[in-house]
């Protein structure tokens, strides 16, 4: 199955929702734990980026907003959502 289905198969909210996963499986996997009444604040990411210096000045785990190794490779889905879901960056 996938993780769409999983979620839906749960049909009620929780307070949080952690998703790990690649980049596209975690937008739809958000968007139905939103969907099934979790609190937007409440659902999480995991992200990975290629990072190099580790402290925010190479710009390499870059994403929107969010430098990944200074503000957490694991951040609320509010912050990164407009990034996320842009198709075809």
């Amino acid at each position: 199955g996938t993780a769409t289905a999983m979620v839906e198969r749960l049909g009620e909210a929780h307070d949080r929702a952690l998703v790990c996963g690649p980049e596209m499986m975690m937008t739809t996997a958000a968007r139905a734990a939103i969907a099934c009444g979790t609190p937007a604040a409440g659902v999480y990411v995991s992200l990975e980026r290629n990072m190099h210096c580790g402290a925010g000045r190479c710009l390499r785990c870059q994403l929107g907003p969010l430098l990944l190794c200074r503000d957490g490779a694991v951040v609320a889905w509010p912050a990164v959502a407009d990034v996320l879901e842009v198709r075809g960056r």
